[in-house]
């Protein structure tokens, strides 16, 4: 039996098709699609969209075979990929590279042959688009074009995923290097503010590094996430506590819990901004130079969800009545993510310190 011959670029060429990440993988309605208008097109009770591998041949899809892969010996595509870019072979009785294949002589054998070759941008053969019959016979010039260009769409699937995984790294590594960043600005503004020696530019400071510091933990928790995927709540609040409790001042504790699990990235965003603001504003405003506690409380379920933030300050109910109003840039900030939100809005305080309160309204 005559065994197909390697590509004179072998190698190279089982690099290219290790690099397109489609060895192995599961069947896919988009390639099936393909090799069921190919069998039924050309009226051929088998079509494969297959792959030459290193001593096999891998079907990416298949009609009529019932096979994922077969060995490389005994392969017609391993023969077809060193000639042009279709072959049609009537009768493989008649070639001398098939004539003694067991897949040909036997009965039923596969007694004609036509297939398109797949090939890389670079030009080297991956696999093949073909069609098998048991009986002799040709293709119409209509048949050759179907598989010509069915062929191409197999590549350029094939193409599209490899330009969406590439699209996809850049994206990361984008995403890796603003974190950094962010993570870099935020600890630098820190460390001015500590030898800042106005009391209004250290505040300031310390408020921006605040905030950059919570962008910079919500950008870490985004990083990882695929398409549609939802935020880890518990994860993402646990970030940023452990962050801010560091550049919060000494005596100032911070608790958060967090019921419920995953949250729209839009969500998430929005609750650790209303976070962030209410720690900032308490350690502006609410809480003594000796210290304090702040905590938050987020619940949610389904399309229901709450946050609850509390200081032991001084707040009273003037306090409360001022954050009502939107006085300051902080409650001015979390007035308006409660309207992006769609939720209610409540200041509380009564001498014992300050109690916001969020709520998801109905529908």
């Amino acid at each position: 039996m005559m065994k197909p011959e390697l590509h004179p670029q072998e190698a190279e060429r089982l690099r290219e098709l290790r690099r397109y990440g489609i060895l192995d993988t599961e069947r896919e309605q988009a390639f099936d699609e393909i090799v069921e208008l190919t069998a039924q097109l050309c009226d051929a009770p088998v079509s494969v969209v297959n792959f030459i591998d290193e001593g096999r041949q891998w079907f990416k899809a298949e009609v009529g075979l019932g096979v994922r892969s077969t060995p490389i010996d005994t392969s017609l595509c391993g023969h077809v990929i060193l000639q042009g870019d279709f072959v049609e072979i009537p009768d493989t009785l008649a070639d001398e590279r098939m004539a003694d294949n067991p897949l040909c002589t036997s009965d039923p054998g596969f007694r004609f042959y036509a297939g398109a070759i797949l090939r890389a941008a670079n030009g080297l053969p991956l696999g093949t688009l073909c069609v098998l019959d048991n009986k002799p016979r040709v293709l119409s010039d209509q048949q050759r074009k179907v598989i010509r260009i069915l062929s191409h769409q197999v590549m350029r699937e094939l193409d599209l995923r490899q330009a969406l995984e590439r699209e996809q790294v850049l994206r990361r590594e984008i995403d890796h290097r603003v974190k950094n960043s962010l993570a870099s600005i935020g600890s630098l503004f820190s460390m001015k503010a500590r030898v800042a020696p106005d009391e209004k530019v250290r505040l300031a400071l310390e408020d921006a590094s605040l905030r950059i510091r919570s962008l910079s933990s919500l950008h870490a928790e985004l990083h990882d996430l695929e398409q549609g995927q939802l935020v880890d709540l518990a994860s993402l609040f646990r970030r940023v506590s452990l962050d801010l409790q560091q550049l919060l001042p000494e005596g100032i504790s911070l608790a958060t819990s967090v019921s419920g699990d995953h949250a729209t990235p839009h969500l998430a965003n929005g609750l650790l901004l209303i976070f962030n603001e209410f720690v900032s504003n308490s350690v502006k405003h609410g809480l003594s130079a000796a210290g304090g506690a702040i905590e938050c409380e987020i619940a949610i379920k389904n399309d229901r969800w709450s946050i609850v933030c509390k200081d032991n300050g001084s707040a009273g109910p003037q306090d409360a009545e001022r954050a009502a109003a939107n006085s300051g840039l902080g409650t001015k900030v979390i007035s308006s993510l409660a309207t992006s939100l769609g939720a209610s809005i409540d200041w509380r305080a009564e001498g014992s310190g300050m109690e916001l309160r969020l709520e998801s309204s109905d529908g």
